[in-house]
């Protein structure tokens, strides 16, 4: 018996999904991030599917609905999408200028190239700092003393974002070699 119930729910369940849509668990809502889920509505002629944002729904929501976007008709969307798809597909070049367009993009945003960036900018800092204090130095604005005391703490500074950087690039080459390899 409860084999037999199983089965029945999963006959006539809400939320049964027997018929995939093309879309569906992909799309998400341009006004307000949430993502679009699958409904549908009966009408004389027939059943109509729609992607509907979760945002519109007032009860989902302490203070009712947060987007007012209206729903989007599936067949008609996923009909776009298709005939979209369909032509990238037949022009690989797209495809392959988007992949390198993607790439570079990561390569920008690795985060041990803007880490890199910034211990440069720091060293060079640092640099400037050290050459400050010799022209004040000379022109007799700093003390000896003030010197030494100073002097070798910008030094270690130094010393370690150069220790950091030689780090990062020995990361990076191990990086390339194993991209090569892979």
């Amino acid at each position: 018996m409860a084999q037999e119930q199983l089965e029945q729910n999963k006959q006539h369940s809400p939320r049964r999904t027997i018929e995939p849509s093309l879309l569906q668990g992909m799309l998400v809502c341009e006004r307000c991030g949430y993502a679009l889920y699958r409904c549908s509505t009966q009408t004389s002629a027939r059943k109509l599917h729609y992607y509907r944002c979760i945002g519109s729904d007032a009860y989902r929501h302490l203070k009712g609905a947060v987007c007012d976007n209206r729903p989007v008709r599936q067949d008609q969307l996923d009909a776009v999408v298709w005939t979209e798809l369909k032509r990238l597909l037949q022009e690989p070049a797209i495809i392959q200028d988007e992949l390198n367009r993607r790439l570079e993009a990561a390569r920008n945003a690795d985060p041990l190239k803007q880490r890199e960036e910034q211990l440069r900018r720091d060293h060079v800092r640092l640099a400037k700092s050290m050459d400050r204090l010799l022209v004040a130095y000379q022109e007799s604005l700093v003390s000896l003393e003030q010197l030494r005391c100073r002097m070798p703490e910008l030094r270690q500074q130094d010393e370690a974002i150069q220790a950091e950087l030689q780090s990062l690039a020995m990361a990076a080459a191990d990086q390339t070699k194993y991209l090569q390899i892979s």
